[in-house]
């Protein structure tokens, strides 16, 4: 094991630890907790959201677990010059970019750094991000060559079981080892373990990128997988940029160049349900957020493409657990 205090550039950033908890009932508070992160998430399942996040700062690494109660889309911003990696605590087939993670999968981003996740009830996942310069003179220090298409765009990489059961043990054990029962029978890790314990999680995060630990997921039907998932984004992107005047289904298929069949099957492969459904949970997402700024309940519905005022109460209320008037006032109280 390499001593990160003979390493300048990393011994540098490992400095104290501090661990942040949060919970929030709001999938919007949520998904602004994670420090550093610009991310959206829409809430896909109906119910009361309950969201928990507990990270810890070593330095230079950043180390989260996230738990979510419910289905979410999450589009989500890294730190800019970082790399991440997400493993979950048990496999729940969350889909990166589309595509579906593997039992024994772990999700990457660095460059561009930005990606899609949809999560289902019952989420929870551990992640870690490094700066891009702290790993590269890690993994020369440590004579490991880094996979140039292992450390790129989002993804997820099949690796061997222990070599996943390594990182996700490591990133609990250091997010344990500053909680508040920890702490409390025992002294705050002393700076000497805290250096260990972030030489710890990065040789875990090189056994991920050494040459021989895994490969790229494969692809199921590559080119197939892609074309849906740029219908998919298409059909999003012009549905949420023409609320005031909404598409149907059919118009959506002339705008996007494809059969009422094919666009089923993208959303169906994609996101794992119809567009019909998936449109309407992006909407009134789009809805409950332009309510949370003080905008009047019909105004935010109109905007967002419901014209029936008792329809759109009534699908708010099964999707988010309350009526629209409750997130209002919520709204109001706070400022």
């Amino acid at each position: 094991m390499v001593n990160l205090a003979t390493n300048d550039s990393i011994s540098a950033h490992i400095l104290t630890g501090e661990l942040r908890l949060s919970a929030s009932q709001d999938v919007n508070t949520h998904a602004q907790s994670l420090n550093g992160w610009n991310q959206q998430y829409d809430q896909l399942a109906c119910g009361c959201f309950a969201g928990e996040l507990a990270q810890l700062s070593l330095g230079g690494l950043q180390i989260f677990r996230e738990q979510t109660s419910l289905a979410v889309r999450q589009v989500c911003k890294i730190p800019l010059g970082s790399i991440w990696c997400g493993v979950t605590v048990k496999h729940d087939g969350s889909r990166i970019e589309g595509q579906e993670l593997g039992a024994n999968g772990i999700m990457i981003c660095a460059e561009p750094g930005e990606f899609e996740l949809l999560t289902p009830d019952g989420h929870d996942i551990l992640g870690l991000v490094v700066p891009t310069s702290i790993l590269r003179a890690y993994a020369l220090s440590s004579s490991v060559a880094l996979m140039p298409e292992r450390v790129g765009s989002a993804s997820w990489l099949e690796c061997e079981a222990n070599t996943h059961q390594r990182l996700r043990a490591t990133l609990l054990f250091a997010l344990q080892s500053f909680s508040p029962d920890s702490c409390a029978h025992n002294q705050a890790p002393s700076a000497r373990s805290q250096r260990v314990l972030a030489q710890t999680a990065l040789d875990a995060l090189l056994a991920v990128f050494d040459a021989q630990s895994g490969n790229r997921a494969p692809r199921r039907s590559c080119a197939g997988l892609e074309r849906h998932r740029k219908v998919v984004r298409r059909v999003c992107e012009y549905t949420l940029g023409h609320l005031d005047d909404l598409p149907t289904v059919p118009e959506l298929c002339a705008k996007v160049f494809v059969s009422r069949r094919t666009l089923q099957y993208a959303f169906e492969d994609c996101v794992g349900c119809s567009p019909v459904a998936y449109l309407r949970s992006l909407r009134l997402n789009a809805a409950k957020r332009k309510i949370q700024t003080g905008q009047g309940v019909q105004d935010a519905a109109w905007a967002c493409g419901f014209l029936s005022l008792s329809q759109f109460s009534s699908d708010y209320r099964l999707q988010f657990g309350e009526r629209p008037s409750d997130t209002l006032a919520k709204a109001k109280a706070s400022k």
